[in-house]
């Protein structure tokens, strides 16, 4: 992994095999990200993702193996229980140019992944929500 801050941005490469989303932590981490936006392309090798499964308040995840390029990933950086905490949706084609995604729980680089995290001078915490079973981003200012 190599990264660089430029300003308000950080600009990172991953190398094969290392872990999208813990690598996303350990720099998010090491950079003391409290609020940002990340977006990013590459190619994993495997990958599991899924949905929000709203009736049993649970992720339900699905792994896929195989040359899978990263169309897209995105999402947010926001703090959980006072730790940066990646929420990335993502969308990969397989050998026959044909997409899908998700809810990115894990993927494992191939050849690479680039990506750019725009950090915001602000701090956003996720709180978890009883009726969704999710954990999610507190935008209201304390009264």
């Amino acid at each position: 992994m190599e990264y660089k801050k430029i300003e308000d941005k950080i600009v990172f490469r991953l190398e094969m095999g290392e872990g999208l989303m813990e690598s996303t932590q350990r720099i998010s981490t090491a950079e003391n990200v409290k609020l940002a936006s990340i977006n990013g392309i590459g190619a994993c090798s495997k990958i599991e993702m899924g949905y929000i499964d709203l009736s049993i308040k649970e992720y339900v995840f699905k792994t896929f193996k195989g040359n899978l390029e990263i169309l897209q990933a995105t999402g947010n950086i926001t703090l959980k229980d006072g730790e940066p905490f990646p929420h990335i949706h993502i969308s990969v084609a397989n050998e026959d140019c044909k997409a899908f995604g998700g809810h990115l729980n894990e993927a494992i680089i191939s050849a690479t992944f680039e990506g750019v995290m725009q950090i915001m001078d602000h701090e956003i915490n996720r709180e978890f929500n009883e009726d969704l079973g999710l954990a999610l981003m507190n935008v209201c200012p304390i009264k």
